[in-house]
């Protein structure tokens, strides 16, 4: 399980609080933040944050710290380390399935007039030399950009447009200024020719 950004993690966070108060264990945000990043071996959760995105890999130790900080600071002398986080682990792949727009930026096909771009660290690269089981928005895709175009006052001549879908502004800060660099190096957006280039 991967936190990939600052939204994520509270999103994480809330997931948490839900499945505890379900059993009857109410727990503030902070406490809630501080039992996970705890847990998973970090003294705050200021700690966890600066070290996204991070890989979750769920241990018995991650369990047995889980679990005695529920005892010794919540009183839930009822509940399971490992059952509580296998099912925050279960709640966070499907919330993933569609966080982040995933639909919205990673179409499973395209039409004939359009294209989808994506800036990552090798710069500009279009939809279909993306391999999306390894590049997600908030970790390794910075931008996303749609493009389309279509014939205009007859045959041989064509206009186009283009605009971003998605964009690092609502990211973590960290993630945006990464954008912002990535972009002064490959521009804001992909070349026209390569755009409005036809696909399929």
């Amino acid at each position: 399980m991967k936190i990939s950004s600052k939204k994520e993690f509270h999103s994480l966070v809330h997931a948490l609080q839900c499945l505890l108060a379900d059993d009857n264990v109410p727990i503030k945000t902070t406490r809630a933040q501080e039992l996970l990043s705890r847990s998973l071996g970090f003294k705050s959760s200021n700690g966890l944050l600066a070290s996204l995105p991070f890989e979750i890999r769920l241990t018995d130790k991650t369990f047995n710290v889980f679990e005695w900080i529920l005892q010794e600071k919540h009183q839930a002398d009822h509940l399971s380390g490992e059952s509580v986080l296998r099912c925050l682990e279960s709640e966070h792949r499907t919330h993933s399935t569609t966080w982040g727009g995933d639909a919205h930026c990673y179409p499973k096909e395209l039409a004939k007039n359009e294209n989808y771009w994506y800036l990552t660290h090798d710069g500009w690269v279009q939809w279909q030399d993306i391999d999306f089981s390894r590049m997600k928005v908030e970790l390794s895709i910075y931008k996303v950009v749609h493009s389309s175009f279509g014939p205009f006052l007859g045959e041989g001549s064509y206009s186009g447009s283009a605009r971003p879908i998605w964009t690092a502004v609502i990211a973590s800060s960290t993630f945006e200024a990464q954008a912002a660099k990535l972009e002064k190096e490959y521009g804001g957006m992909p070349s026209r020719d390569l755009m409005f280039a036809e696909t399929g």
